[in-house]
């Protein structure tokens, strides 16, 4: 209200007869409290902070009433049989907020910042021979934390101007220094590991291709170089020697590493990701390990086109699952498809990898649990795992076995505590370089450590790791490859020193027992 009020002219009273009435009288001005004053002053104002509180109320209600719908239907299958309209609406809901647990997984509790800038320098400490204890304490621990990871000192936080990222929890291990080296401790890992990792990773760099690739310098078993190499020997080993430097958190800022890892993923990234595997098992093999550099490189980089490329990879890896819940030579189709646990091993590693991204993939939860059920079917009565459905167990595919039910949904399976059982009975106890088949240590070494993360497990590691580190370290050659050893076909110097290095990585790769 103003101070001067203003009358209608017909309500005024003539002007002699106020005169007479009221000539001794003095009309006050109506009192105002603060309130009312800044109320009338600031009317406009009020009204619009008004109308937004309103709005924002209008907008809880609205989210409120829109996430009480999709929890209701949590705990429910993803994938359950088609019905009515609802129940189809239900089902959408669910797959909704799955992803968006499984997003919120894939990102630490705490934002992060992690540099790799004085990783490859690190000096490392003398280690004790160690009795491993239970790992129980090393899984539940925390992520790492700022000061804990050595990040007060002016040279860290110079280096922190490179490119920082955050991980999942499963990963974040890999990229702190003083963790990784504790995480190496901790699991009865001494100083010959982290030593024999980056010399592993220097003999790696020297054999780079111009174009980002690995495969053109390979040489055989005999020592002989290849006579041929086609796309997808260069695919697979390219796809396996990334996945040695993302292991040890290299990354492009890396300052010994940095151009070889950059490079990499220029090539991995240089032809369509979704292309045909073309016929006979090679495609099958370098498809999935490339998938899974690129899901992995992603997670680690953030790299847009690494997103889109990670996704079209891993669709290709699910419409190519065969009907029984594993994958054939060419992703072939029907009963009559050569199917065998070798092929689905790497698909399935593949998926995991995805699944860690965060990256919404259709059909990626129906997909890998058909692929566990059919590994399921691969196992024999005494434990270990048959290269196809129906045939007898072999010693390489028994841990393939095993860490496929680990990383999704079983690793406390009854499958799974049998083949651990006979992973550390039979292969735990030899030592001799020329006996071991790096392809199945590569899967035994990450099925026990993964083994810890389950109560009681961590006896399978302790077994495993008493002579493994020694046996694996050395028998690395002065230049930091690894010489052949027993193994089938298709054995290279660059195959064989990426699967070493990935093996010795386990005690820090990845926390145990994953979870989506």
């Amino acid at each position: 209200m103003d101070q001067e009020e203003v009358y209608p002219e017909e309500n005024q009273v003539p002007q002699e007869d106020y005169a007479e009435e009221y000539q001794s009288v003095t009309v006050a001005p109506p009192l105002e409290g603060a309130f009312s004053k800044y109320m009338r002053e600031y009317r406009l104002l009020n009204s619009l902070l008004v109308s937004l509180l309103c709005l924002t109320i209008i907008m809880a209600s609205i989210w409120g009433m829109m996430m009480g719908l999709a929890l209701s239907g949590e705990g429910n299958s993803d994938f359950s049989d088609g019905g009515t309209a609802p129940a189809a609406q239900k089902q959408e809901k669910q797959k909704v907020v799955k992803l968006m647990q499984r997003q919120k997984k894939a990102q630490p509790t705490t934002q992060q910042t992690f540099t790799t800038t004085a990783i490859s320098d690190i000096t490392l400490p003398d280690f004790n021979e160690l009795d491993v204890k239970d790992l129980a304490p090393v899984v539940e621990a925390a992520a790492p934390t700022m000061s804990a990871a050595g990040m007060n000192n002016d040279q860290m936080k110079k280096a922190m101007a490179g490119i920082g990222l955050s991980l999942p929890k499963t990963m974040q291990q890999r990229c702190d220094p003083k963790k990784r080296i504790a995480r190496l401790k901790s699991g009865g890992g001494k100083t010959q590991t982290e030593a024999a990792i980056i010399k592993g990773l220097n003999w790696l760099k020297t054999m780079q291709s111009e174009d980002g690739s690995w495969g053109a310098n390979d040489k055989d078993e005999t020592g002989k170089a290849l006579t041929k190499v086609d796309a997808h020997h260069k695919k697979a080993m390219t796809g396996m020697a990334l996945l040695c430097y993302l292991g040890h958190c290299e990354l492009q800022d890396s300052p010994q590493y940095g151009p070889t890892v950059q490079k990499a993923i220029n090539y991995i990234t240089s032809m369509p990701p979704d292309e045909s595997v073309g016929a006979g098992n090679r495609g099958s093999y370098s498809h999935p390990i490339r998938t899974y550099a690129l899901c992995e490189a992603y997670t680690m980089t953030k790299i847009k086109k690494l997103e889109v490329y990670a996704k079209r990879a891993a669709e290709l890896v699910i419409k190519g699952q065969n009907e029984s819940g594993g994958w054939a030579y060419a992703y072939g189709k029907g009963p009559a498809a050569h199917t065998d646990l070798s092929v689905a091993g790497w698909n399935i590693q593949a998926l995991k990898a995805a699944a860690l991204t965060g990256i919404e993939i259709s059909g990626l939860d129906e997909s890998m649990d058909k692929a566990i059920a059919y590994v399921k079917r691969c196992q024999d009565k005494q434990g270990k795992f048959a290269y196809q459905e129906g045939g007898g167990g072999k010693a390489s595919l028994t841990g393939t076995g095993v860490l496929s039910l680990q990383i999704w949904k079983n690793a406390k399976s009854e499958e799974a505590d049998k083949g651990l059982q006979w992973i550390v009975q039979n292969e735990a106890v030899k030592k001799e370089w020329s006996t071991i088949d790096v392809y199945g240590w590569y899967y035994n070494a990450q099925a026990c450590f993964q083994a810890t993360g389950v109560s009681g497990g961590s006896k399978y590691w302790k077994a495993w790791n008493k002579d493994f580190q020694q046996t694996v370290c050395g028998n690395q050659a002065a230049d930091g490859h690894w010489p052949h050893g027993n193994h089938f076909h298709g054995d290279t110097d660059i195959y064989r020193t990426t699967m070493s290095i990935l093996m010795l990585e386990v005690y820090y790769r990845y926390m145990p027992s994953t979870k989506v």
